[in-house]
């Protein structure tokens, strides 16, 4: 049997070549997807920390105002036996009073704004995509077929002149 020739030898070392590009392409994405995975549940357990702290602070809140109501039903109750002690008859009051109002709370002027705030605006950042938004183009990316570096044909140069 002949040997094989070279350019048998360099096509068959190339289709190795192109073999293990292709398996390390494949590894490549399947680490991504794992990285997507991770970053999933990641962002599941953030979302469900967030979702808990909602509940306490609104558990607290709700706390803190039953507790503030209890408050002032002990002092209103606790009010008549101290002016029942006293015996003083309760001063009368106009029809316009008697009607609960919200205690005003005074209003602090606002400061006057600096020459080098209005000189120099910040410009708004642009917002960043998230890691499950990155990771899902690197994989798109990937597993989609490389394109050949192909020029478009453009228009056709003139004949030359003369001849």
């Amino acid at each position: 049997m002949s040997q094989p020739s070279a350019t048998l030898k360099r096509l068959s070392a190339e289709a190795r070549k192109a073999a293990e590009h292709a398996e390390e392409a494949k590894q490549q994405v399947r680490s991504a997807k794992a990285e997507l995975k991770k970053a999933r549940k990641l962002a599941k357990l953030a979302k469900k920390a967030a979702k808990q702290a909602r509940k306490k602070a609104a558990s607290a809140a709700a706390a803190e105002t039953a507790q503030a109501v209890q408050a002032a039903k002990a002092v209103r109750a606790a009010k008549p036996a101290v002016a029942a002690r006293r015996n003083r008859p309760p001063a009368a009051k106009p029809a316009a009073a008697s009607k609960p109002t919200s205690k005003k709370i005074p209003v602090k002027p606002r400061r006057a704004k600096t020459a080098a705030v209005d000189a120099a605006p910040s410009p708004p950042r642009p917002a960043r995509p998230s890691a499950a938004s990155v990771a899902r183009a690197v994989i798109e990316r990937m597993e989609s077929e490389p394109v050949a570096a192909e020029r478009e044909p453009g228009p056709e140069p003139p004949p030359p002149a003369g001849g």
